[in-house]
């Protein structure tokens, strides 16, 4: 795999979790439904700290939340701002549709789920969520647990010489 998809493969990452940072700290409920709602001071320091990602917020903010609205969102922004920008042009179906970026949206969720409690506590930035999860992905149990994902695929995977 090439550097340049796997810096891509970064990219388009960084922008579904910050997408889930937004969710996690910003969303409202309002009646039945729910919100993304960003504080003007939050929104200023979002656009200073990272101006390649405000995009995403301005289509997000404001709106009501639904696991259609956030996807949509997501896809235009990478569609509009990532890719051809941040990646070669035309390569953000190719990086939605690959193992390691499905694998790595994998291991993104399951670090949220068994960290909330942690990053419910107090507020912290994405630049602080992106150090902890990368923290947490050089820890030897998930080392170990990566390893064992991929010496299972390999083994389940079919030999092509055997396939006539």
């Amino acid at each position: 795999m090439s550097a340049e998809f796997v810096n891509a493969i970064h990219a388009v990452s960084e922008v579904l979790m910050f997408e889930n940072w937004l969710r996690f700290y910003f969303i409202t409920e309002e009646g039945e439904k729910l919100f993304i709602r960003v504080p003007e001071a939050a929104e200023k320091r979002i656009r200073e700290e990272y101006p390649h990602l405000f995009g995403l917020l301005e289509l997000l903010n404001n709106k009501e939340i639904t696991y259609e609205t956030s996807r949509d969102a997501v896809c235009s922004f990478v569609a509009s701002d990532v890719d051809g920008s941040r990646m070669k042009a035309g390569s953000s179906e190719k990086v939605f549709d690959s193992s390691l970026f499905q694998f790595e949206m994998q291991l993104f969720n399951i670090w949220v789920q068994s960290h909330e409690e942690q990053l419910d506590k107090n507020f912290l930035d994405l630049r602080k969520w992106q150090e902890l999860y990368a923290e947490w992905k050089r820890s030897d149990k998930v080392k170990e647990y990566m390893n064992e994902l991929k010496d299972a695929s390999t083994r389940t995977a079919p030999d092509c010489d055997s396939v006539q």
